[in-house]
């Protein structure tokens, strides 16, 4: 009974261990994702194209050996329609996605840009139902409607004078939403780390050949701003979907999307300690609002999975 007794008690440590291996992961992942918007808003003297052109190729060469290493243990050969894929994946992600969301840290707050980037998956409910035929639910239904009166809330009410940052930041959320739900078979296939490393180097190749065609420089790195692209680039590029793809692995999705149910409030109050922005009434009731919206969202995928199984 003793050797019986120890024996579980080894076996529920090592899988606490895993489980708080991942938490750890996935709470790393929470604040590289929260300071993106803090560090890309003090780059908006940049061009957008450079700063996601040079912040996506080194992301994806930093994920590029753990993909390549996957790739080979699984024994995964690419064919040329998935290299199509993965082109098509790395415009809608590094180049229309997220320049739209650099470009919006141009005329909004970054925790108002945060915020609102944060609401994307009620877009990944919204396309799920649209493309993949994801009859919505009810829980799916109020989320999204949740979702809308929180950004309502976080934009101050769309005033004229503030609307432009909004819409692109929403705009943003909305394009990477269609990225996840567009690339949810090929994930499948290939694994996460090679989907992303791929796509990436292709998104941030693009963003610079639309540089050289629009004769804007495709240099605009010095002494004053290499530090943070490259900060972009090896650790909320590189790191940060590392740690969120580990998390993963020993975790379910469910825990996993809870990435971006914190990261309102992780960059809520990174951009009060760095940028002075100020937490103010309206933005903590859409905060509240929009991680409710998301709750319903998630709550209602879980309980798919759950009559799946």
């Amino acid at each position: 009974m003793g050797n019986i007794t120890s024996a579980t008690i080894i076996k529920r440590v090592i899988l606490l261990s895993q489980k708080l291996k991942g938490y750890l992961f996935l709470f790393l992942t929470i604040f590289l994702f929260s300071t993106f918007e803090i560090v890309g808003h003090t780059l908006t003297s940049i061009d957008t194209a450079f700063v996601n052109a040079f912040r996506f190729f080194v992301g994806g060469l930093v994920l590029l050996p753990f993909a390549l290493y996957h790739m080979k243990k699984e024994g995964t050969k690419l064919s040329g329609k998935d290299y199509l894929w993965l082109f098509l994946l790395g415009l809608l992600n590094a180049v229309f996605s997220m320049n739209l969301l650099q470009f919006s840290l141009k005329y909004s707050p970054a925790s108002t840009s945060a915020i609102l980037f944060s609401t994307n998956p009620i877009f990944v409910a919204l396309f799920s139902s649209l493309l993949l035929r994801e009859k919505p639910t009810p829980n799916q239904i109020i989320g999204i409607l949740l979702g809308i009166l929180g950004s309502f809330f976080v934009t101050g009410g769309m005033q004229t004078d503030n609307i432009i940052g909004p819409l692109l930041s929403l705009g943003a959320a909305a394009l990477f939403g269609l990225y996840t739900v567009a690339g949810k078979n090929l994930t499948v296939k290939l694994g996460s780390l090679t989907v992303n490393s791929i796509s990436f180097l292709f998104g941030g190749a693009v963003n610079w050949l639309f540089l050289f065609v629009n004769n804007q420089s495709v240099w605009q790195i010095n002494a004053n701003n290499y530090l943070r692209l490259l900060y972009l680039g090896v650790f909320v590029t590189g790191l940060a979907y590392y740690a969120f793809f580990t998390g993963l692995s020993v975790l379910d999705t469910t825990a996993g999307s809870s990435v971006f149910f914190a990261k309102p409030v992780f960059a809520s109050i990174l951009a009060w300690i760095f940028l002075d922005e100020p937490i103010t009434w309206n933005k903590a009731v859409g905060i509240v609002i929009i991680l409710i919206a998301m709750r319903f969202v998630m709550s209602s995928s879980k309980s798919k999975q759950s009559e799946e199984a």
